[in-house]
């Protein structure tokens, strides 16, 4: 195959449900229907948290049927984040875990959530330093894709280390709600901008749990242009990314000005506070971060007064049990 320096992105915006057995099926449908077109994508991306309530480990029987897809149609495929189960983990705990699988369908990595959004996901460990981050080659491409979740795109050293490690292409995964679209607005185009590479970000849409969850999945340009943005409707999109301007900005200086990465490295400004950011007098008077919902809402009713502090909170279950999930494959598989 001849290499070429353009790249077409599938995105499938999601509805989700809090059955994961729901999800599934809608995310296949989106995927055979995104590659009825004619303009057909490569790498395809879905979003955060596709399997509520359904742990596995990785690889595992869902990985493998995810794989399967992306051998049906030859692409590489970022399907969202599943909830893994893994046996060092203490009871009741999970990582939130991005997966990917190449055009032959084998799982080529998998990015565990460095940053959980706390304390709403209360039962998410970070990754241990030792899984380290996650950058897939794209060798039809020449090309390094990096991998984030959520959050994760708050603190921009996730994005700095993706880079620092070849990415050309920042991918996103994300459930957020309504309130957050503002804000991270913003940090989506630094991101992209501060990188000099494609922030490719995916996000929810639909009502879950408790969150209106905001859609709005874009792709945002190394010059900080937005080339695609969806509204709040579950949608499915190709775009076609120029990876040569990647290359020219980098090389060149975005808008052949800025050479942010070239001077990254004259600069040498990648020390937090000489490497012993716990002795920074900002942490002096500030206090720990809640781990969890209650620990949150007891500090603010402490401070400020809540109403309704002491009523009853929800019995809230998921609608669809691992059973649920398997015999779907299963069926699909026949």
């Amino acid at each position: 195959m001849k290499k070429n320096h353009f790249l077409n992105v599938g995105i499938i915006q999601l509805e989700l449900s809090e059955s994961a057995a729901d999800n599934l099926y809608r995310l296949e449908d989106a995927l055979d229907r995104l590659m009825l077109s004619y303009h057909k994508p490569e790498l395809v991306v879905g979003v955060e948290t596709i399997m509520p309530g359904y742990k596995d480990t990785i690889p595992g029987i869902l990985t493998d049927y995810l794989g399967s897809l992306a051998k049906k149609y030859g692409i590489y495929f970022i399907p969202g984040t599943l909830s893994e189960r893994d046996e060092s983990l203490p009871k009741g705990k999970q990582y939130n875990t991005a997966v990917v699988f190449n055009p032959k369908g084998e799982l080529i990595g998998k990015y565990r959530k460095t940053a959980p959004w706390y304390p709403a996901e209360d039962v998410t460990m970070p990754r241990n330093k030792d899984d380290g981050y996650l950058v897939f080659d794209i060798p039809e491409k020449d090309t390094k894709v990096g991998v984030q979740i959520c959050y994760d795109i708050n603190f921009p050293e996730v994005s700095r280390n993706l880079t620092l490690m070849g990415a050309e292409v920042l991918v996103k995964l994300t459930m957020d709600p309504e309130e957050l679209y503002k804000i991270n607005d913003h940090f989506h185009i630094s991101r992209a901008v501060e990188n000099q590479a494609y922030l490719i970000c995916t996000n929810a849409t639909g009502q879950f749990m408790e969150n209106s969850l905001y859609g709005h999945s874009m792709i945002v340009s190394p010059e900080g242009d937005k080339l695609w943005e969806a509204s709040q409707t579950p949608c499915i999109c190709t775009k076609t990314i120029d990876l040569s301007l990647v290359r020219r900005c980098r090389e060149y200086g975005t808008m052949f000005m800025d050479h942010y990465l070239k001077h990254l490295r004259d600069f040498n400004l990648s020390r937090l506070y000489n490497d012993n950011i716990e002795e920074a007098p900002l942490y002096n008077n500030l206090g720990e971060s809640p781990k969890n919902s209650d620990e949150y809402q007891k500090i603010i009713n402490d401070e400020f007064g809540l109403i309704g502090y002491e009523a009853n909170k929800s019995d809230f279950v998921f609608k669809s049990s691992a059973k649920q999930v398997n015999e779907y494959i299963n069926n699909k598989k026949k």
